[in-house]
């Protein structure tokens, strides 16, 4: 006798971005970008979900880019992967991301 297992694999998304901030930025804007939505944080991973289906935010290790001799700007690279995310809700949660960790210029 056996039994059948649902063997269900979820479909992951993955983004890489490489963004002019620290670490410190990042988990100070965290609360705005989620905006109430509890999350569990370890060293440089966020974990969440929205509207019941995950997302892992990763921060790589954090660099400095050179523009000529007296600019120095911060550089992290950032990972989101999203499990069973449609391409709309990833669209849409990518660019509320962006806009939240938008800088303004002047």
């Amino acid at each position: 006798m056996f039994s059948l297992v649902n063997m269900h694999r979820e479909q992951i998304t993955t983004i890489k971005k490489e963004m002019g901030l620290t670490h410190k930025d990042f988990h100070a804007e965290l609360p705005n970008l989620l905006n109430g939505i509890p999350y569990d944080l370890s060293e440089d991973t966020v974990k969440f979900q929205v509207k019941g289906k995950g997302v892992e935010i990763s921060l790589g290790p954090e660099g400095v880019r050179e523009i000529g001799p007296s600019v120095r700007l911060p550089v992290t690279p950032v990972t989101l992967c999203f499990f069973d995310f449609s391409e709309e809700e990833i669209n849409a949660f990518v660019r509320h991301f962006n806009l939240k960790f938008m800088k303004g210029g002047g």
